[in-house]
């Protein structure tokens, strides 16, 4: 039980740390401040990651889940954004995908990887709470 209640508490912890990051980078683009072109879609950015974040902190197994699956996702489209700007001449090479990738993902690959990890440890830690809260 203790375990889970660690993994959930991790994914909870990183999922607000996501959720801050994101209206830094927001509030950013609101003000002009960080090369981000503002729009509205920039808002669910925020709202989406915070609400998931609640119902992980809430034990709920589907927003763990569905947070790994965002989290995988927008990264997946952060580095195909960042290929098709590097589509010059028609192929997009090895070298072209790795570069993307270490610039996409502020602080690199490492830190994508630590946060998956995290977020799977959520996905874990929720379906073990359910799972030995209903035996007592």
């Amino acid at each position: 039980m203790r375990r889970a209640q660690r993994c959930i508490r991790a994914a909870a912890a990183t999922g607000l740390l996501t959720t801050v990051l994101t209206i830094s980078v927001t509030a950013g683009a609101a003000m002009g401040t960080n090369g981000v072109p503002f729009s509205w879609p920039l808002l669910l950015e925020v709202l989406i990651p915070a609400g998931l974040t609640a119902g992980i902190h809430w034990r709920s197994r589907i927003a763990a889940a569905l947070m790994l699956a965002y989290f995988l996702l927008s990264k997946a489209l952060w580095v195909w954004n960042d290929l098709l700007l590097h589509d010059d001449d028609g192929g997009v090479a090895w070298a072209d995908v790795m570069d993307s990738l270490d610039a996409c993902l502020s602080g690199g690959l490492f830190v994508m990887v630590v946060l998956v990890c995290l977020y799977a440890a959520g996905v874990y830690g929720t379906v073990a709470w359910h799972r030995l809260h209903r035996r007592q």
